[in-house]
């Protein structure tokens, strides 16, 4: 992955945790997620933006469900010139298309 890491790949506790479902409270650094060093997230204020106008109630520093729904409308907000802000999401979709096969969101855990 270019973007998003494993948890075995990650170097701190600077990561934004994309969590399969809804998060139970207690758990964190899961095998199951991938995980967005924060430097990307600043980086790509395309993808940044984009959550922020999908994702009801987003905020980089709290846990926010992410529907289908919500996770699709993200894509329709990335600006088309932001060709890394797409390649990011369109990594992050991959992950998310397997996880809503089985769950009806997903978490992201912020900072």
């Amino acid at each position: 992955m270019k973007y998003f890491v494993t948890n075995d790949q990650r170097t701190s506790t600077a990561y934004h945790e994309f969590f399969k479902g809804r998060w139970d409270e207690k758990s964190f650094w899961r095998k199951e997620s991938i995980y967005l060093f924060d430097d990307e997230l600043v980086n790509h204020k395309g993808f940044y933006h984009a959550l922020c106008q999908a994702v009801p109630g987003y905020d980089p520093y709290e846990m926010v469900e992410v529907t289908k729904e919500n996770w699709k409308a993200v894509r329709e907000c990335i600006p088309e010139d932001d060709t890394e802000s797409i390649e990011l999401y369109e990594e992050a979709d991959a992950w998310a298309k397997e996880a809503f096969k089985e769950l009806t969101c997903f978490t992201i855990l912020g900072l």
